[in-house]
C-alpha cells in the first residue's frame, strides 16, 4: 500500500512537470524558403530569369526550375533580399 501511495505522489509531481514540455516540432511551410543572401532581383534579372509574378513587395523570379522570392522595398542590414524556393523538410505540413 504504502508503495502505491509513493507511486501515486511521483505521478502527481511529475505530471506538471511533463505536461510543460513543448510537443516536437515540425517543418512547416517556411521551411521551403532558403535564404538566398547572394541574390538581388536585380542580379537574377541580369542572369537570365524571369518575373513570373509581382505581387505587393515583392517578386517572384524564375529560370527553368529555380525560383526565387524577392522582397522589393527596405530590408534590416545583413538580412536576406530573396529567398530560394526548394522542397519543404521531411514531414512538413504544407
Amino acid at each position: 500500500m504504502k508503495s502505491l501511495i509513493l507511486l501515486a505522489l511521483g505521478i502527481v509531481l511529475a505530471g506538471p512537470a511533463v505536461a510543460q514540455q513543448a510537443p516536437p516540432t515540425k517543418p512547416t511551410c517556411v521551411s521551403q524558403y532558403l535564404d538566398a543572401p547572394d541574390r538581388t532581383p536585380a542580379g537574377l534579372l541580369a542572369g537570365g530569369y524571369d518575373i513570373k509574378a509581382a505581387v505587393t513587395g515583392g517578386l517572384w523570379i524564375q529560370k527553368d526550375r529555380e525560383v526565387f522570392y524577392c522582397n522589393t522595398g527596405r530590408i534590416e542590414p545583413n538580412r536576406s533580399l530573396c529567398w530560394q524556393l526548394r522542397e519543404p523538410g521531411p514531414g512538413g505540413i504544407c
